[in-house]
């Protein structure tokens, strides 16, 4: 019951007189068979049995029911971490200590308070478009349209993949983990894209647009002491607006026939070029053979006459007639004069083929 619904106001709530100085300290036992009452008057509306006692509660039981409530407090702190989480502890508000994946025990509260964090769970974050669970997508276009070097419009959606490196800065270092990456990560491409000319994004440099625009949102996170890491940036689509889209794709197919037209002309190169050296090589390597063989066969006719100068001075008639023979051979032998005795004149001339020797048969007497 309530101090104030007590019928003498001028007692404490232990039962003795309020005022003078010789008070003495309330007793145990009538502390406890005051709680005794209490306890009587909720749970058995006031007297019990008609004969106006409560319940009466001994000592023990108060202690036992004290010792349970202090043993549930004690087993509340337990607590299972996952194993891609870390559990930091933080004692009245403080960065006490990280545990790891398994069963572990903390103060319970109020004293302690955990937090698990998913640390080598890569999370995704998706700008300049949401992706929803029943696969529809939709343009975020205050995130996606930027402006070029060149002062063109560029509609860009990417994705970033981060993880948490550093427990302690990112739950005390960042009010809003997701809002800070998404902001960092807007800035850092745009920063990127202002630098960059329009056919480059669209075209052949996106690979350097996502490691320079990783390396940047990295930078300014290490700089809030974020606890991040970023850990990929993979652009999903590069266009320019709606409205050019069309004139934008006719520019590229001109551009790819140009690239294929390139390439055409680079393989025919590549062609012509080989053979026309396979050629000159083997005419050089036949002219150095033939220089070759008109080398020895000039040695050989010298080593010849060398030979036939020997012989000459060792007899000179028998070399001189024999080299005239064999020069009237060669000759006779290719002349198409054909001279014959008169004596088997008439006995060969019906045989030969006159109307091909013509003129040329002459009859010696």
């Amino acid at each position: 019951m309530p101090w104030s619904n007590q019928n003498d106001h001028n007692q404490n709530p232990w039962g003795n007189k309020r005022g003078g100085g010789n008070q003495t300290p309330p007793d145990l036992d009538e502390v406890i068979r005051r709680l005794q009452e209490r306890f009587g008057s909720m749970f058995g509306g006031g007297k019990g049995g008609g004969s106006g006692k409560a319940p009466e509660l001994n000592k023990n039981a108060i202690i036992g029911i004290m010792a349970a409530v202090v043993l549930f407090w004690g087993l509340s702190g337990f607590y299972k971490v996952a194993a891609d989480e870390e559990a930091v502890v933080l004692r009245f508000g403080k960065y006490d200590t990280t545990k790891g994946p398994g069963l572990n025990w903390a103060i319970p509260y109020p004293v302690d308070t955990v937090e698990k964090l998913p640390v080598t769970r890569i999370q995704r974050l998706e700008i300049g478009f949401r992706q929803f669970g029943d696969g529809t997508v939709r343009k975020r276009t205050n995130e996606s349209l930027m402006l070029t070097k060149d002062e063109n419009i560029v509609d860009i959606s990417f994705i970033v993949q981060y993880k948490i490196k550093n427990v302690e800065n990112y739950l005390f270092n960042i009010d809003r983990p997701t809002k800070t990456v998404r902001d960092a990560a807007e800035s850092a491409i745009r920063e990127i894209i202002g630098r960059t000319m329009i056919d480059d994004v669209l075209t052949t440099k996106k690979a350097e647009v996502e490691v320079e625009t990783q390396d940047l949102i990295q930078s300014i996170l290490d700089s809030y002491k974020a606890g991040i890491s970023v850990s990929t940036v993979k652009l999903q689509d590069a266009q320019p607006p709606e409205r050019v889209i069309k004139e934008f794709k006719d520019v590229a197919s001109a551009r790819e026939d140009k690239e294929r037209a390139k390439n055409e002309a680079q393989a025919y190169a590549n062609d012509i070029i080989p053979n026309a050296r396979g050629e000159a090589k083997k005419m050089v390597l036949d002219a150095q053979g033939y220089a070759k063989q008109v080398v020895e066969h000039a040695k050989g006719e010298a080593a010849r006459f060398d030979s036939v100068l020997a012989a000459y001075k060792l007899a000179p008639e028998v070399t001189r007639k024999r080299l005239y023979l064999d020069a009237m051979q060669d000759v006779l032998s290719r002349a198409d004069k054909i001279i014959i005795d008169s004596a088997v004149a008439k006995r060969v001339l019906p045989y030969l083929p006159l109307e091909k020797l013509g003129s040329k048969v002459e009859v010696q007497k």
